[in-house]
């Protein structure tokens, strides 16, 4: 494409002389301006020295007019590149730094050389050479870009496959682990289950035991309230016996005294017939016979007396014992409603106990399903870090 021809070499040769007249000056104008930058200055003075720099520029640069653009050539040229990417010079302060170059060689061209065709063929002739130049430096550039490029992807893929590799293995164990967790605290949350479960039997049949417990209890005060209602009859039928053997008391006492009057009367009828002599003598039988008869009414009343008086202090303390009966059944019926009140408590509490524990029961085996979720997706992340190994080997 540029067409660098022989006329292009000989017209090099034709220029040989000249610029081997012009080269100090030339190099020197060239260092000038870059020394003019301060980076490009403690580039040079990091690596070598000025006058050791001039003197390779002054040979490349003769080399360029009095060699053949053969392989040694582009070898320097490829050496040149490698080197000044070596130092970190980048291709804008290169490019740059040629062009100041090349104007410095047509600047000669135009001081020295007069005839204006032959000008014009010079001036073609080391723009063709420098393009030469500049596109044999700049593919060796861009050829070591690629292969630092292709180093760093090496060097990158090799720290992301280890790193990969390493991940994906400590991946895969801890899933490992984690299943293994998983599995242990499924064994213990089905274990809790079962011991929650147990609770809960136990639970219900507390409930079901507390129920036959109320009714039981709640029959106990009925019956409770029966015997007092009943105590309350039995101490009014005794008060009742009382008032009766109160009346039969003094329908014994009137028959005491009837009793005396017919003994004062049967004594009277016996004196009687005495003063009648013979003919009362029958009388006087009657008289001894009603005597005898008044005496055992007498004893019969003074016995009855004794039965009542003893019924009367019986019932007195039947009455003392039904008021102590009806006094402790009333606190039994108090005491039994305050069990009744606190079993209620307890019954309502057991309920709750028993929903508590059905709900807990329900919540843990929400846990169990989750934990078990857990542990299949730890399984499928240690396939997926397998699988994630497999792929880091094959980079």
């Amino acid at each position: 494409m540029i067409h660098f021809g022989e006329k292009d070499i000989l017209t090099l040769r034709l220029m040989q002389p000249l610029v081997e007249r012009r080269i100090d000056g030339i190099v020197d104008v060239f260092y000038q301006s870059i020394l003019e930058v301060s980076k490009l200055e403690e580039m040079i003075r990091s690596h070598s020295t000025i006058e050791r720099l001039k003197l390779t520029l002054k040979r490349h640069l003769l080399e360029m007019f009095s060699s053949d653009l053969n392989d040694e050539f582009v070898e320097k040229r490829l050496q040149i590149a490698k080197v000044h990417k070596r130092i970190g010079l980048e291709p804008k302060w290169y490019l740059s730094a040629f062009q100041n170059l090349q104007n410095a060689f047509l600047q000669m061209l135009h001081d020295e050389v007069k005839d204006e065709a032959q000008l014009l063929d010079m001036i073609k002739t080391i723009s063709k050479l420098f393009s030469i130049e500049q596109q044999l430096v700049l593919e060796a550039y861009e050829r070591e870009n690629i292969k630092e490029k292709e180093q760093q992807y090496e060097l990158v893929k090799s720290e992301l496959k280890n790193k990969i590799s390493t991940f994906s293995e400590e991946l895969e164990d801890l899933s490992l682990s984690t299943n293994a967790a998983v599995e242990e605290l499924v064994s213990s949350g089905n274990e809790v289950n079962q011991a929650i479960r147990k609770s809960s039997e136990a639970s219900q049949l507390t409930l079901e035991q507390a129920e036959a417990g109320g009714q039981i209890l709640s029959r106990l005060q009925q019956h409770i309230q029966e015997i007092h209602f009943r105590m309350e009859a039995m101490e009014a039928a005794v008060k009742e016996l009382n008032l009766s053997s109160g009346k039969i008391r003094n329908v014994v006492l009137a028959v005491e005294e009837i009793a005396s009057q017919i003994k004062l009367l049967s004594l009277n009828a016996s004196i009687e017939a005495a003063r009648a002599g013979e003919q009362g003598r029958g009388f006087a039988v009657v008289a001894k016979e009603v005597n005898k008869l008044s005496e055992e009414a007498k004893l019969t009343v003074v016995q009855i007396a004794s039965l009542i008086r003893q019924s009367v202090d019986m019932t007195g303390q039947v009455v003392n014992e039904i008021e102590e009966v009806r006094h402790l059944a009333d606190q039994g019926m108090s005491h039994s409603g305050e069990s009744g009140e606190m079993f209620r408590h307890i019954l309502a509490s057991t309920q709750n106990s028993v929903h508590e524990v059905s709900m807990l029961e329900t919540q843990i085996q929400d846990l169990i399903h989750t934990i078990e979720g857990i542990g299949i997706s730890t399984a499928t992340v240690a396939e997926s870090a397998e699988r994630l190994n497999r792929i880091s080997s094959q980079l």
